[in-house]
């Protein structure tokens, strides 16, 4: 359904009415409680914590989640992913896992090999994919990295690898703010203090000197409807006409850049929209690396990548001040500005006045850069092993996110192609004799 213009605000105070999504959140909780079957608890329940805004009351939805059916039993987890429709379809008709990379293989004396997999729906295609003696096997073999892909997250696959597995899990949140309920869902999930959008390699972007940026304002957002691209059209039509900006997107069901396009007539947008559909990300970045400011619009997602491929672009970047968004903890006064939603047009303006005299990329190469991440991932997974009597004689290999997950040097992919085959030779049916090849794609 198309929303008029003059609607969009009220439609969007009321869906990220926190006030709304905590009422919903207690709903769930309450059908939760009432049901017997653990199948259909732990769904109910599981939806329950995405919402619930209390620490309080999600304490309790995790209690009666370790009552009925409890952690220790895989059964009734497995029973409901299954029967999610997210999850379903993609289980029986590619159950190969995508988007994940081995970061170290096994080694003598008991040594853990580490892989870090990234979105929920892989978790999923991992566990559901091997038998009690498989994840056994995978239990003793590998530590579990596992990367998020929205805030929150899918707490009934991390119930379901709790269940199945019997050391530490550890957790990538794409959101700082969630890692204490996170860590609090089960004793033994462990969150990285980095986030999956902190896997950006410095060397892929080539910023350009200030004075060679042309293009005003970047917004890298598919066309999807929560990235919010309407709110932005409204702060434009209060702002200079020859401002130049650039949309970059992808088709989502039922949007294309037509639909971007007559959204923007409707809020009467006077500069003329410079839109790419689907470019290969090399493309992507070089319109990032002669942008002067990139705006994220979003109030509520994942990580949001593109975000912090700005910075590395050497863009300031410009988010919601109240946007539940990962990176919206990296702006400062060095990398951008966080937007009030009443002075949108104000803030903008003001940060591309300034955004010559900030310092976005220098900031992110300090602080977030890929091999920054995967020192503090080495730490983690060395000081765990250390702890559980574990020998420790390799380090992780780097990876690094080109748009998706993949080692950054060709010396890593020919080291550990063996712990590839390796995987595939033990679980064909989750592991595919390309992984190494196609995890990024």
């Amino acid at each position: 359904m198309s929303f008029p213009a003059s609607l969009q605000p009220l439609k969007d105070s009321v869906r990220y009415s926190r006030t709304l999504r905590h009422v919903n959140g207690l709903i769930w909780n309450a059908r939760g409680m009432l049901t017997g079957a653990p199948a259909v608890r732990i769904t109910r329940l599981s939806r329950a914590l995405t919402m619930l805004e209390s620490a309080a009351t999600r304490q309790k939805a995790v209690q009666a989640l370790r009552r009925n059916p409890g952690f220790d039993n895989p059964a009734p987890w497995e029973e409901a992913i299954r029967a999610e429709p997210r999850y379903s379809k993609l289980l029986k008709e590619k159950p190969h896992l995508t988007r994940s990379v081995i970061l170290k293989a096994p080694g003598p004396g008991s040594e853990k090999g580490v892989l870090l997999m990234t979105f929920e729906y892989n978790w999923a295609k991992l566990l559901l994919g091997l038998d009690e003696c498989g994840r056994r096997w995978f239990d003793e073999h590998y530590d579990l990295v596992l990367s998020t892909s929205w805030s929150p997250t899918d707490y009934a696959v991390l119930g379901l690898a709790a269940a199945c597995l019997k050391r530490e899990i550890f957790v990538q949140s794409c959101n700082y703010g969630e890692i204490e309920a996170i860590e609090a869902f089960h004793p033994r999930l462990r969150c990285l203090q980095t986030l999956p959008c902190d896997w950006i390699n410095p060397e892929l972007y080539l910023p350009r000197p200030p004075a060679e940026r042309v293009t005003d304002i970047v917004m890298v957002a598919n066309w999807g409807e929560f990235k919010r691209h309407w709110e932005l059209f409204r702060a434009l039509r209060r702002m200079p006409a020859d401002l130049k900006i650039v949309l970059i997107g992808q088709r989502e069901p039922g949007r294309s850049t037509e639909t971007i396009r007559r959204l923007a007539s409707d809020f009467g947008v006077p500069q003329i929209l410079e839109i790419h559909e689907s470019l290969p990300i090399a493309e992507v970045a070089r319109h990032q690396c002669k942008a002067k400011v990139s705006v994220i619009m979003s109030r509520r997602e994942g990580c949001c990548v593109a975000a912090v491929e700005s910075l590395f672009a050497g863009c300031a970047l410009a988010m919601r001040e109240d946007a539940h968004v990962g990176p919206l903890a990296y702006i400062n006064a060095q990398t951008g500005c966080r937007l009030r939603p009443a002075r949108m047009h104000e803030d903008l303006m003001s940060l591309l006045e300034r955004s010559c005299r900030l310092t976005p990329r220098q900031w992110a190469v300090d602080n977030i850069a890929c091999h920054i991440s995967r020192e503090k991932l080495n730490t983690l997974l060395k000081n765990s092993g250390e702890r559980r009597g574990q020998p420790w004689t390799n380090d992780i290999a780097q990876p690094h996110w080109r748009p998706h997950p993949t080692l950054a040097r060709v010396e890593d992919r020919e080291r550990l192609h063996i712990a590839y085959e390796e995987l595939h030779k033990h679980f064909p049916q989750t592991f595919s004799a390309d992984l190494i090849e196609t995890s990024w794609k």
